[in-house]
């Protein structure tokens, strides 16, 4: 094998393991929300439209 060919075979397992360490590191923070987070569920609760769910409910009893 040439040198060129060791390098490039190298370089290509190293690129290989880079992609996998990035894909495990999205894959953990891909929006996987905690479920018992009780700092988020607070959050929840305090931005819930519930104008909108009254105002659906008052134009559906019409």
């Amino acid at each position: 094998m040439a040198t060129f060919d060791i390098i490039v075979s190298i370089a290509s397992v190293v690129l290989a393991g880079v992609t996998i360490a990035y894909m495990a590191y999205l894959a953990r923070v891909s929006g996987r929300d905690r479920p018992h987070d009780p700092e988020r569920l607070r959050r929840f609760i305090a931005n819930a439209p519930y104008h909108l769910l009254a105002e659906e409910e008052h134009n559906q009893s019409r």
